[in-house]
């Protein structure tokens, strides 16, 4: 057989897992049916093959179409391999009557697995075995329903509100679940005592009373994780589900009873049949169970997939509001996608059931284990994905009291956490569902070059996390720092300054070397990455002199405390009240509103003009024929007036300072006069001193000159200055000429 030959093979032996009969030795992959069954699983094989008219002689064709076509093949080995085409018909054809052959065959054990109860013994001692079974089933199935009155009862004390929240509901169920399987556990334990010492003759149960007890107590188990998740009675008792009351009892009710025919058929009709009728009414009394659970199967994912449509979402309408739009859109999509591989898992377990049942337990029990796993892991991940937008994280008054916003930082740094764990819970439950069927090898988890990239990410996540959780406590401390007022001192303008670049070369620092360790962590190189951008530093360096004498020019000035965040100063060439300032340029928002980003290498000189305290400088000019004291005194009473307000008056602090007359200029005489005040504050305090100024002139009556001329003639000059009349009639005070002029 041709290698591919041997793919399409395989190919239909996953859809159909009849086609494996027709494979040749060569093709059968480890792991295959003929090395998972041991040799009495074998025998029974061959003993079913050998009572079964069409299976022998399907078995008797075969054997004689491989003998036959041995010399053909030994005398065509040169032969060249058929068309592609012709592959696909011939394997295609094979498979297609295999299918219907095994087919046939099990219809025809459906049919003969109802003519099963005419074989049955009706002599005395059966009688009396079987009346002791039905009285056991009776009794502990009575015992059982007690029990969970009574746990029902307990449980009831335990009943979260509707709108409880989602641990407070797990710790409920939870602990109700615990008192419904210590419940079952009684039942089984008293419905095995009386089995042993009412219902024998021979102090020991019957493998009918076995059977049923086993069975009992797995169905029991199952019912009460089935509950934990959907409860039918979802108004008086908790679970994990938040869907609505109806909603969760149909699907308990079509999962239970799903649940109940294939645990009670495989595990005890079953094993009873065979035990009471022999083993050829194990095959057709299984095919009988496979197939009524698959109806009843089919029948529950359409009641459920109609629950779910209908149900209102949540019963806590607030988890809604909270949702986020990547856990909707995950849920939309599995509501989608869940009945098309429920469909497919319905019929694979039915076909395996039917057809190879040594394979119902190393594939299809091992199968639904792990993907019941799987499913509980994603309805966490996306429980978790919903509760995102709720996680709120609550710390200690003391350390509120000293870093207000790392409250909010450690959120922050939550919520990414439970964000890459309910990725991982997603990712994770869906290699586990493809290694529970067998589709990655085992030796997959335990190949070292797998655990080696499974150990870097996580460990590149730790670093990660710890670099986040870094950052929030020192940035959250400068933030208190610049906010809030330590040992009674308010941050000074310095402080907020230095702390703002301390803030930004950290976390330029920190996100740095958090990247180098991460992707060393990861197995990247960073040596050449170490060595790039020490060349790219050099190429900057030389290429961008400007940029470096910005950095370094604006490290002197911090160093000289020339600029700080509040100042008003003037530096390069503007002014104006500085905002920020950065490693190599200070924002400035001037009076008008404006914003002026200045480079520290334009800046030659800064004028800081709120450094230390400020100072309102008066220079009063007074008409020269003013009394000099006299205009002293108006200062000084405006002074006065001044300091009887408080809100200008709080910001002086010191008397005003009268440094008398400075100049003559050509209308005015100039008297200079301070008033010192808190940085800052002198401009406003200047404003108000002017108009209080200009009101006591106005009342005393000195006049505040302008620029003006006076001339000034000698004696007996005024007579010849005087224009002479003008000629002419004066009609309305206009001389007109007249004819001699």
């Amino acid at each position: 057989m041709t290698p591919f030959r041997s793919l399409i093979a395989a190919l239909l032996i996953f859809l159909a897992p009849l086609g494996a009969m027709a494979q040749t030795p060569s093709t059968a992959a480890p792991g295959s049916e003929a090395s998972a069954i041991s040799s009495g699983e074998a025998v029974q094989r061959l003993l079913d093959v050998l009572q079964d008219d069409q299976a022998r002689t399907a078995l008797i064709e075969r054997l004689q179409a491989d003998e036959a076509a041995t010399p053909d093949t030994q005398t065509n080995a040169a032969a060249p391999p058929p068309a592609l085409a012709q592959q696909v018909a011939e394997s295609t054809a094979v498979a297609g009557r295999q299918f219907l052959t095994e087919m046939q065959r099990v219809a025809g054990q459906l049919v003969s697995s109802f003519g099963v109860l005419v074989n049955l013994n009706t002599s005395d001692s059966f009688k009396d075995e079987a009346l002791r079974l039905v009285m056991t089933i009776f009794t502990t199935i009575v015992i059982g329903l007690v029990l969970m009155r009574v746990a029902k009862v307990l449980t009831g004390r335990h009943a979260p509100p509707p709108t409880a929240g989602f641990w407070r509901r797990a710790r409920s169920t939870l602990i109700v679940s615990l008192l419904r399987l210590v419940s079952v556990a009684v039942a089984w334990a008293t419905g095995y005592a009386l089995a042993t010492f009412v219902f024998s003759d021979t102090g020991a149960p019957s493998t009918a009373q076995s059977l049923y007890l086993n069975a009992y107590l797995v169905y029991g188990v199952v019912r009460v994780i089935l509950r934990a998740i959907n409860s039918p009675n979802a108004d008086e008792e908790p679970a994990l589900s938040v869907l609505a009351p109806r909603a969760q009892e149909i699907i308990y009710r079509n999962q239970v009873l799903v649940a109940g025919i294939v645990t009670q058929g495989l595990l005890f009709l079953v094993p009873l049949a065979r035990a009471w009728l022999g083993f050829a009414a194990v095959h057709p009394v299984r095919v009988l169970v496979a197939t009524v659970a698959v109806g009843m199967a089919l029948r529950a994912i359409r009641q459920i997939r109609n629950a779910l449509i209908l149900a209102k979402d949540d019963r806590v309408t607030g988890e809604k509001t909270a949702s986020s739009t990547v856990a909707a859109g995950a849920q939309h999509m599995w509501q989608g996608l869940w009945p098309i591989l429920a469909l497919a898992y319905v019929g694979y377990a039915w076909f395996i059931a039917v057809t190879r049942p040594a394979l119902i337990e190393s594939v299809i029990l091992r199968g639904t284990l792990f993907t019941f796993g799987a499913l509980v892991m994603v309805l966490v991940g996306m429980r978790i994905l919903r509760s995102i937008g709720q996680t709120q994280v609550r710390l200690p008054s003391a350390a509120l009291s000293v870093m207000p916003s790392l409250a909010g930082r450690i959120t922050v740094v939550v919520m990414i956490l439970a964000w890459l764990s309910a990725i991982f819970l997603l990712l994770f439950a869906v290699s586990v569902a493809v290694w529970g069927w067998g589709w990655i090898d085992t030796s997959f988890w335990t190949n070292a070059a797998v655990q080696g990239v499974m150990w870097r990410l996580m460990s590149a996540v730790l670093m990660a996390l710890i670099a986040t959780m870094i950052w929030a406590l020192v940035d959250g401390w400068i933030e208190y720092r610049l906010t809030q007022t330590v040992g009674g001192t308010v941050p000074t303008n310095r402080t907020r300054t230095l702390l703002s670049l301390f803030r930004n070369g950290f976390t330029i620092a920190l996100v740095i070397l958090a990247t180098m360790i991460t992707l060393a962590q990861l197995g990247i190189n960073i040596a050449p990455l170490l060595a790039g951008a020490g060349v790219i530093g050099l190429a900057i360096g030389f290429g961008a002199q400007k940029l470096v004498q910005d950095v370094i020019t604006g490290v002197f000035i911090q160093l000289e405390n020339a600029i700080n965040v509040g100042d008003v100063v003037m530096a390069g060439g503007v002014s104006g009240g500085v905002e920020r300032v950065n490693i190599r340029t200070v924002r400035m928002r001037a009076l008008d509103g404006s914003v002026h980003i200045v480079p520290f290498s334009s800046v030659d000189v800064v004028t800081n003009m709120t450094r230390d305290f400020g100072a309102h400088l008066m220079e009063m000019g007074v008409a020269y024929g003013t009394d000099i004291a006299y205009a002293k005194a108006a200062l000084f009473e405006a002074y006065d007036r001044l300091m009887q307000e408080p809100e200008h008056a709080e910001f002086v602090t010191q008397p005003l300072e009268m440094q008398g007359v400075t100049a003559f200029g050509d209308n005015s005489i100039t008297i200079r006069c301070r008033v010192l005040t808190v940085a800052g504050k002198h401009w406003g305090v200047g404003r108000r001193y002017n108009e209080l100024v200009k009101v006591v002139f106005d009342e005393r009556g000195i006049d505040i000159p302008f620029p003006q001329r006076t001339l000034h003639f000698p004696a007996g000059m005024e007579q010849a200055l005087v224009l002479p009349a003008p000629k002419g009639d004066v009609v309305d005070g206009t001389a007109k000429p007249t004819d001699k002029d």
